[in-house]
Parts: structure tokens; sequence; C-alpha cells
């Protein structure tokens, strides 16, 4: 995720300027959004080039899954609750993840690469085109928790899981 931020595009291609000046306000939702996605498809490729040889794109996968959902439970009005969820909306439009009836999810793994590769290519774009309009649109149609996936948060808070686990630790934790 941090490696993508500095590895993305910081100037459009099309002389409109910096990334930032020519996106304002969405600059940040989808500068979130290319790191997660990046980071995602950078470790994949890792993987497929034996650099990384201690787990599967698919066991990564399923994490970046978890983790959209598990972030997504502490809202979507910040620039990384907006990407993750235009995240999970394009994943879920393009299959790379089914929604069973009792509100379990499981990712579809030749459907989530290509859902990784062309969301990569699709925040590239706007990125690089400096598109404000498009951005504004697709925050406003995928940046937000949907009700079928805030039925499902408030499950989990129904349930008592916690968001975080929070460790108990210090001097007096410890007898010293």
């Amino acid at each position: 995720h941090e490696v993508a931020h500095g590895l993305g595009i910081k100037q459009t291609l099309n002389g409109k300027g910096s990334v930032r000046g020519a996106m304002q306000n969405t600059a940040s939702g989808f500068e979130e959004a290319k790191a997660d996605i990046l980071g995602l498809f950078m470790v994949t490729k890792l993987i497929e080039k034996g650099i990384v040889t201690d787990c599967s794109a698919e066991d990564n996968y399923v994490t970046f899954m978890a983790g959209l959902i598990r972030s997504v439970r502490f809202g979507a009005g910040d620039a990384h609750g907006k990407a993750n969820m235009m995240c999970f909306n394009y994943f879920a439009n393009m299959g790379a993840f089914k929604r069973s009836s009792d509100g379990t999810y499981k990712v579809d793994f030749e459907k989530m690469k290509v859902a990784m590769n062309s969301w990569s290519k699709e925040i590239l774009e706007i990125q690089g085109n400096g598109d404000k309009e498009k951005a504004i649109k697709y925050l406003k149609e995928s940046g937000i928790i949907k009700p079928e996936l805030q039925k499902d948060i408030e499950r989990l808070k129904d349930a008592n899981i916690p968001k975080d686990i929070i460790f108990e630790q210090g001097t007096e934790v410890l007898g010293l």
C-alpha cells in the first residue's frame, strides 16, 4: 500500500497539471483506492514471479476482501473508507465475490484477479486524465455502504464482534 502511493501517477497525462490539483476534493479517495489495489497487484506479481513464496495470491485476495469488510465497519466518510467502498462495490459488480443468503462471502479467485486488474486500470486512467467529473460520479455511486452490506455490518455489531483487538500493555500489566 505505502509503496504504491509512491509509484502512482503524480502529473496528469493530458496537461491538466498535478493529479491532486486536477481532481481536487476527489483526489484523496482515489489516491487511497489506488494504493490499496496496486498493493494487492504488486503482491500478486511478486507471488507469480516466485519472489514471495510463503503465501498464495488466493490467500491475499481473501485477506484483502476481509480487510475491506473490516475497515468499512469504521464508516465510509473519510478517504480510506470511500476507497474501501469503491473497491468493494467494484468487486461486487465484477462478480469477484459472492454473498450467500446467510450473509457470508466467498471470493471467486479468477474473477477477483480480473477485477483487481481492471480496477487498477480504471483508477490509473481517472488519475492520469485528472477526470474529476468521473471521480465525482463514481464516488457518489460507489463510495457508499449499500444496504445489504450495512445489514451484514449490523450483524457483526449485534454479535459483539469487536472492530479491533485491544491489548492491555504497560508496566502495570507486567507487574513492574
